[in-house]
């Protein structure tokens, strides 16, 4: 309804001030900062970028690329700017991979700008517990995330008196070597080689301590996706107690590459080659011959790994 109103014999029409555009406008602003629908596009400001690059080059294990000529062009010309684009960091990290024949770092982002999503989130590490029978617990370990040992240790420290200890690795890559190597302690007498781990500039061995859980027997499930973490968790076991760890599986990523993952809040994600490892100088390669003898079983479920597990108790 419009108001009228007289003014030397001419009729104006006072419009009345509606806020609904204003109302409007507020909702649509706060369901993009409640949803962090920024993060989507495809900006990132000089101080973002400058984390971003410093984390990679502190983490890099292949540093001789940080000095490449073209790679310090390429990062002044990204840093000597109020804002950048996630695409921009993208192809310096991969200029640095180029260069070095690395096939392990990985930078992956959102970005709808562009008409892209090419951003996953890190999966979340899934701890499952449970006993297969009195004598037998069962843990399934779908990453090594944080908290993962802590985790474990608790579960073993409420099942003594067990016998076995099915360690479940299947699909699992991913994850921190510290929280592998702490279960590996777990499981290893005192005084025993668990693993090196090779910085770009450092090189460190790791043995356990005199605390651990003994088991008769403790099987480990692997397959193809089983990663770096899984593999030197499962080759430190194996050579370390022999038969008393049976590995299960036909063959496994050979991840010799560790990683560290960083995830930041303008949804990028880098999974950056940090590490190479060894156990006793052997690596994923010598899985092939521990899990050779299971190359013509049908292992397509956990139904086909807990048969076999059962057969060699």
């Amino acid at each position: 309804m419009r108001d009228k109103t007289a003014i030397d014999d001419k009729t104006i029409v006072i419009k009345k001030k509606r806020p609904m555009l204003f109302i409007f406008t507020v909702l649509i602003l706060f369901i993009v900062y409640r949803f962090s629908l920024f993060s989507y596009f495809g900006i990132v400001v000089a101080s973002d970028a400058k984390s971003i690059i410093r984390d990679f080059e502190k983490n890099y294990l292949y540093s001789n690329a940080l000095s490449n000529s073209e790679y310090i062009n390429l990062k002044k010309n990204i840093l000597n700017k109020i804002f950048t684009t996630k695409a921009e960091i993208k192809r310096l990290i991969d200029y640095s991979k180029k260069f070095t024949g690395d096939e392990v770092t990985d930078f992956s982002y959102a970005d709808l700008m562009q008409g892209k999503l090419r951003y996953t989130l890190y999966r979340k590490m899934k701890f499952t517990k449970k006993r297969i029978d009195n004598n037998t617990c069962y843990i399934r370990l779908s990453s090594f995330g944080e908290n993962a040992e802590n985790k474990f240790f608790k579960t073993l420290d409420k099942t003594k008196g067990l016998d076995y200890l099915i360690l479940d690795l299947r699909g699992n890559y991913m994850g921190n070597y510290a929280e592998v190597i702490s279960i590996a302690d777990d499981l290893l007498p005192g005084g025993m080689l668990i693993a090196s781990i090779e910085f770009s500039n450092s090189r460190h061995e790791f043995k356990s301590d005199d605390f651990y859980f003994d088991f008769q027997k403790i099987f480990i499930f692997l397959d193809e996706g089983s990663g770096f973490g899984s593999e030197m968790l499962a080759l430190t076991l194996k050579e370390n107690l022999k038969d008393k760890v049976e590995l299960i599986g036909k063959e496994t990523r050979g991840a010799n590459i560790g990683h560290i993952f960083k995830a930041y809040y303008n949804k990028i994600d880098l999974n950056i080659a940090s590490f190479k490892w060894d156990v006793k100088g052997k690596n994923s390669e010598a899985l092939i011959k521990y899990l050779s003898r299971y190359k013509d079983e049908n292992l397509k479920n956990i139904e086909d790994y807990l048969s076999i597990a059962e057969k060699l108790k």
